[in-house]
Parts: C-alpha cells; structure tokens; sequence
C-alpha cells in the first residue's frame, strides 16, 4: 500500500459518516466500518486537528466533516496523515541525493510518478466516497507487492 494504514482508515471512516452533517461517535463509526475503535478515534482526531473533521464531547457528539464532502479531497486526507516528502526525500533513501548536484536515477521518475498521483487525489472528493457500496467491498490484508517478490 503507497499511503499509511491511518490514510486508509481515514477514507474508509470519512466515506462513512452521515451525510446530514450529525455528530457519530467514534467507536459506532468504528463499529460501521469495522475498524478498531480507539486507533480509529486517534486518526479522527488528527483529521480534526488538521480541519477536516469537527468534534464534541458529550453523549451526542462525535465527530463530523468541517465542511461539505464536495470540497473534501481525499488529497487533503493524505497530505495530513502522510508525513513523507518524496519530492524533497530520496525514494533510495540517500541524505544528499539532491544536495550533490545529481539525483539518484529513481528521483525524477519517483517525483513525476507522485505528481500524477497527487493530481489524481486532489480530483477525488469525500463526496465521490460516499458511493462506495462498502458493505460489497472485501479489503485485501497487507501482502508484500509482488514486484517486490525476490528481493
């Protein structure tokens, strides 16, 4: 998987909270989307820090979007939780690869490649989410990709 597990969790539980803009509690939301509650309630919490979400305590509170799904990209969700820089970090993992003059052969191509992608996911709103059937929808466990096989 390119984006961290939270970034997962995240669009699964944004993809899921009621449309109507009321408060759901993290461990139903959790419940809904069969993720474990009090990891769930921490990204919540770092999607609401980040203005994505809004929260309240107390018996009817929750947590719900800060704004309209429509003006929610799923972007937005990644730049948040995913920490990495890849168009100023090595993908190779070198600490001057851009320092010395001269990236290392899979720099540009890494940084083009993510241009695409972040592209791709500044076009693609919660609101596209909220299609999704997640109740058909199996979710694969964590394997090792298979070009990576043999390494």
């Amino acid at each position: 998987m390119l984006y961290s597990m939270a970034t997962g969790y995240a669009l699964r539980a944004l993809s899921a909270l009621p449309e109507d803009g009321s408060y759901l509690l993290a461990k139903d939301l959790a419940g809904r989307v069969e993720l474990p509650g009090p990891y769930l309630a921490k990204v919540l919490q770092t999607l609401a820090h980040g203005g994505i979400l809004e929260s309240m305590r107390g018996p009817h509170g929750g947590f719900r979007l800060a704004r309209p799904a429509a003006s929610i990209t799923v972007g937005e969700v990644v730049a948040i939780l995913n920490t990495m820089d890849t168009t100023t970090v090595c993908v190779m993992g070198f600490t001057d690869c851009l320092s010395r003059g001269r990236p290392c052969p899979l720099h540009v191509a890494w940084c083009d490649a993510k241009a695409t992608l972040d592209h791709t996911m500044a076009g693609v709103t919660i609101n596209d989410l909220y299609h999704l059937d997640l109740s058909t929808l199996k979710v694969v466990p964590r394997v090792k990709c298979q070009a990576a096989e043999g390494l």
